[in-house]
């Protein structure tokens, strides 16, 4: 093989990336490598259907020649991008392993006794669940579909697959920042990591208060959650208690949405360099993230991006930042592209279709791995011959 190939699996609403990369052995002979990106999707609706997953996991393991990985790179602990491994392992027997293993920071197993400011998320998440399970007519789709994408109990069941994928000596928590040397097998492609920050609590902003949701939530004497509502203390107006109340139960889709943006925004983002091609790719980072990217003098000219966040106006970057990844006029005569991997109506406004045509259309083609376009467990690829 003597191009670089990013084969972009059509796996609904979620992601999966293998990309294949022309390279070295010690003793200078030809070998393709592979690294795989992730491999998930949602969990309620349209957007996730488990039924991709076993051509996505064959065609790997084929190209592989059912060797393990070069490396795996799990970008974020949300359900869309961290289950279909575990659920091929444990449901299909197609169990994948790697010679290396990159995770975000926080899917150590020691990282909230090291970052105890980032369990709020945990904690946060949990009160939440208490008040939807205590009131149900608070539950839509969208927030089913949150509420399961954060799943902390789901999540960790894939991670712990996640880490022991490779061997432990060579699984590593990756951040901005952190040696990469002897982290992986390439010769003749180089590595940087963009984000996350180690410690995730950088992008977690304020949470609203939930003291009367963590209240909401008691069990009867059949386990089942049931509502019970605060009473105004002596004195207080009733009136004026209950619209407290309201407010402080009305947070908690404002909390929900902080913790899925806290969990997008700790997507480890990393570039690969092979042959003068720059090709980036951010998991799901959203702007918080790419303005600490920015702060760090992080942001520089790719020739290929993984759109991030599925299309979502969150996950393209600010117009200034956007300028300095894919700016205009080009650096260079290289092509340029960018693919969104995406499914209509999973979540509200996702992908934001005329921002992507604004802003991405102009500096790049844009391609989508979308309904109707590429099929379930099919594949989109983009190749980029060497150049020196």
């Amino acid at each position: 093989m003597e191009n670089l190939r990013v084969r972009l699996y059509g796996v609904r609403f979620g992601d999966a990336i293998l990309i294949s990369v022309p390279d070295r052995t010690s003793r200078g002979r030809p070998i393709t490598r592979h690294i795989l990106v992730d491999v998930g999707n949602v969990l309620a609706g349209e957007g996730g259907q488990d039924v991709v997953f076993r051509p996505i996991l064959e065609n790997v393991r084929q190209l592989t020649g059912g060797k393990p990985l070069d490396l795996y790179i799990l970008t974020h602990e949300h359900l869309d991008h961290a289950q279909g491994l575990f659920y091929g392992a444990e449901k299909l027997g197609i169990e994948l392993k790697a010679r290396y293993a990159w995770l975000t920071a926080s899917a150590a197993e020691d990282y909230y006794e090291r970052f105890p400011e980032a369990k709020k998320r945990r904690d946060v998440y949990q009160a939440i669940l208490g008040l939807v399970q205590a009131s149900p007519e608070l539950r839509t789709p969208w927030i089913d579909a949150l509420l399961l994408n954060n799943n902390p109990a789901a999540i960790d069941a894939c991670v712990a697959h996640l880490r022991q994928i490779a061997p432990t000596q060579r699984t590593s928590y990756v951040y901005r920042g952190c040696q990469l040397r002897r982290r992986h097998p390439f010769r003749d492609a180089r590595f940087e990591v963009w984000a996350p920050e180690e410690d995730t609590s950088e992008y977690y902003g304020r949470f609203r208060p939930m003291s009367f949701a963590r209240a909401q939530a008691m069990a009867d004497e059949e386990g089942q959650a049931v509502s019970t509502e605060p009473l105004p203390p002596p004195g207080v107006d009733t009136g004026a208690f209950y619209n407290l109340v309201d407010i402080r139960r009305s947070s908690f889709v404002d909390n929900l949405l902080a913790i899925d943006y806290a969990a997008n925004n700790t997507s480890i983002v990393f570039l690969l360099e092979w042959k003068g091609w720059r090709l980036l790719f951010p998991g799901d980072a959203e702007h918080r993230s790419w303005k600490t990217m920015d702060k760090h003098g992080q942001l520089r000219p790719v020739h290929f991006l993984k759109a991030s966040h599925h299309g979502s106006a969150n996950g393209v970057p600010p117009a200034d930042l956007l300028q300095a990844i894919l700016p205009v006029p080009a650096p260079d005569a290289r092509p340029r592209h960018a693919v969104v991997s995406t499914y209509p109506d999973t979540y509200q406004h996702v992908p934001d279709r005329e921002l992507l045509r604004l802003a991405l259309e102009p500096r790049c083609e844009l391609y989508y791995v979308d309904k109707g376009v590429v099929g379930d467990g099919e594949w989109l690829d983009v190749e980029f011959m060497p150049r020196e």
